[in-house]
């Protein structure tokens, strides 16, 4: 009997002699890699594995969180907040009075405010106001300014490296127009013509104010609102020497930012200082006055690295190099900077540096609360696997993923 002819598709043709040559073009060939035959790992939680993954999350967290919490601890600093230094202090030079207590925060070692009881920051801290004759050092001018003369002990040695920061609060230096008012291509030195810096982002501190049609530089509300107290070094009064901090450019800066300014190659006669700088620049930029080194000016540099949040810290001088000694100490401030018209406050900030940074015990508290989280739950499965509901676990070699294919079963 003759073999039965299979019958033709839809096309018409007929498909009885077809064979694996006659299969589509595009069929991925038969691999193990291009079918998805491919053998893979499978993780079966199994109660030891879960009880062992939170074991070693807990002993991770708990171990990185109690470091860091013991970094934070070893931090030394004292911060002293002097927004109403002007108001609130005594005038002249013989004359102090206590900084409130609220207003000074410290953390040193109890051992060592017990050795030293005259040395606690918050009972010996004291300020005045002195008025005097000072120069600028941004501009070269001098001027007659008010000082707020702050006085306070350190009662341990403070190791190297000491930081110097001043802190800011209740600034908002992340809204969107802040952020954007500023012309990178002047502060990179290039001269600006006043037809690219009218009505640019700068506006609306882009042309003289007062009507002269000259262009500000910098331009821009950044610049312009720019905190302008300037700090002394600590002076120690035991020893009459100065604590040397520096505030070159490259210390307190990143090095990098030297490269996002430059000499400006504007002339005098073109330009006036923002209105917020007259302090420093009486008069605006003439002959008597320096123009402003923007490239090496690193107290510009770090105030143009914006802020995320209202309250914020900048550094303005550090010493890398040598111990700040155990005495009473005194700092100046030529205080220029009003924070009251915006329900601010400022204060300084001394304090030494560990491998996390400055005193923050945020990080380590989370931590530790994760590694909590993860003890307390490691406890839990195993009372509940082995102690409370333990049952018989199956034999994970009849998973499906674990039985051979059905290929294989028909080779066999």
């Amino acid at each position: 009997m003759a073999p039965r002819r299979r019958r033709g598709g839809r096309d018409g043709s007929q498909d009885g002699n077809s064979s694996e040559t006659d299969a589509p073009k595009n069929r991925p060939p038969n691999t193990a890699f291009r079918q998805q035959r491919m053998r893979a790992w499978q993780c079966v939680l199994t109660p030891k594995l879960i009880v062992s993954i939170f074991t070693v999350l807990a002993a991770i967290y708990l171990g990185f969180g109690a470091y860091l919490t013991y970094l934070a601890f070893t931090v030394r600093d004292i911060s002293i907040d002097y927004t109403d230094c002007l108001k609130d202090a005594p005038r002249g030079k013989g004359t102090k009075a206590p900084i409130p207590a609220d207003n000074v925060k410290s953390h040193f070692s109890s051992s060592a405010l017990d050795a030293h009881p005259n040395l606690d920051p918050k009972k010996m801290s004291t300020w005045h106001v002195e008025e005097r004759n000072v120069t600028f050092e941004w501009s070269g001018v001098t001027a007659p300014r008010n000082i707020c003369v702050i006085s306070f002990p350190i009662p341990e040695e403070l190791p190297a490296p000491v930081s110097f920061y001043y802190h800011l609060n209740n600034f908002y230096q992340n809204h969107r127009r802040y952020v954007n008012s500023f012309n990178a291509k002047q502060l990179l030195g290039d001269a600006v013509s006043k037809d690219v810096i009218d009505g640019s982002t700068c506006k609306p501190l882009d042309l003289d104010p007062r009507g002269s049609g000259k262009i500000i530089y910098p331009c821009g509300v950044v610049a312009n609102s720019m905190f302008n107290d300037t700090f002394s070094n600590p002076y120690n009064e035991q020893n009459s020497t100065d604590y040397v901090m520096s505030n070159k450019a490259g210390d307190i800066s990143w090095e990098g930012l030297k490269d996002l300014y430059g000499e400006t190659k504007y002339s005098r006669s073109d330009i006036v200082p923002p209105p917020n700088w007259e302090a420093a620049w009486p008069g605006g930029y003439t002959n008597d006055s320096k123009l402003p080194d923007l490239k090496n000016w690193a107290d510009f540099q770090n105030w143009m690295m914006l802020a995320a949040s209202p309250d914020f810290y900048k550094l303005v001088r550090k010493n890398e190099h040598e111990a700040m000694k155990a005495g009473n100490y005194r700092i100046e401030i030529v205080d220029n900077f009003n924070t009251t018209v915006y329900n601010g406050h400022k204060s300084i900030v001394l304090t030494t540096i560990t491998a996390m940074g400055a005193r923050n015990i945020w990080p380590g508290i989370i931590f530790l609360i994760v590694g909590g989280i993860c003890l307390i739950l490691d406890v839990y499965f195993v009372l509940s696997f082995f102690i409370w509901k333990p049952r018989k676990l199956g034999d994970p070699s009849y998973l499906s993923w674990n039985q051979p294919s059905a290929a294989q079963a028909g080779s066999t």
